[in-house]
């Protein structure tokens, strides 16, 4: 069986670590949709590790990172599991490693061997998940104790904020910079237009409304909610970015997909 142990709170330091989550698994299979996520995640597999399904089959490394991704995939998780995951800002975590997102068309980024591998070791001995953030914490302060944002940073949390109810050009315009130069900076550190990132935010706060699996779901109040033109806006935009309508998705068995998505309610 599968269980994960999920935390919303930001970690240290604040400005990069959005939360954490661990995995845990013994010889029990699922095979889900992973859906895309409004931040990048550090993935460290300390076991077996989980296979992405595209068009080929792909044995995933033992630690990389997640970007923005635009669509969603399919992953299976198979045998033992240990996996500690870190949810962070993709404008802070691009800035600090050095890491120009939007050059990654992949649905995964390798880490550097020689600074992650150490910490990699160090934290597949500690078993407690609060033992693990505070590692991640340390070493991350032992590289940059401080972290100053800047425009880019502003914009990213305004649509994560705003995103659902506010125009991006107000948004932009709030952040007091040069639209051309805030916009090509902002794709660099986050691998995607501000545009999609405003996508996958609103699908995502509108699938976390969804908490009663049995309850009959009114599409049309959440192409309201979601400020869509109207709802077969919302049906083509939910289509087009989890690969299916969102009549057939909340009606099937949704665990594995939470599991996967980190979207436990």
């Amino acid at each position: 069986m599968l269980t994960s142990q999920i935390v919303q709170e930001r970690g240290s330091p604040e400005q990069l670590i959005l939360g954490t989550e661990e995995y845990r698994q013994f010889h029990s299979y699922v095979k889900d949709k992973f859906l895309p996520r409004p931040h990048v995640s550090l993935i460290f597999h300390f076991e077996d590790r989980p296979t992405v399904f595209n068009d080929s089959e792909i044995r995933l490394e033992s630690f990389f990172v997640v970007p923005i991704i635009s669509h969603a995939v399919i992953l299976g998780f198979d045998g033992r599991m240990d996996t500690f995951v870190v949810n962070c800002r993709p404008t802070v975590f691009s800035k600090l490693f050095d890491i120009d997102l939007s050059k990654s068309t992949a649905q995964r980024i390798k880490l550097s061997h020689q600074l992650f591998f150490p910490l990699w070791s160090e934290l597949k001995n500690l078993r407690k998940k609060s033992g693990r953030a505070a590692c991640f914490s340390e070493f991350v302060e032992s590289l940059a104790p401080v972290y100053i944002p800047d425009a880019v940073d502003q914009l990213y949390d305004k649509i994560v904020n705003r995103g659902m109810d506010t125009s991006l050009k107000l948004l932009m315009n709030e952040c007091n910079a040069s639209k051309s130069t805030l916009l090509r900076r902002f794709i660099s550190r986050t691998g995607v237009c501000p545009k999609t990132l405003m996508r996958i935010v609103r699908l995502n706060q509108l699938w976390k409304t969804v908490k009663d699996k049995n309850k009959k779901i009114d599409f049309q109040e959440m192409a309201y909610l979601g400020n869509y033109f109207d709802q077969a806006h919302f049906i083509n935009d939910f289509k087009s970015i989890i690969g299916e309508t969102p009549g057939f998705f909340f009606k099937r068995n949704l665990s594995g997909v939470r599991l996967l998505s980190g979207m436990q309610n």
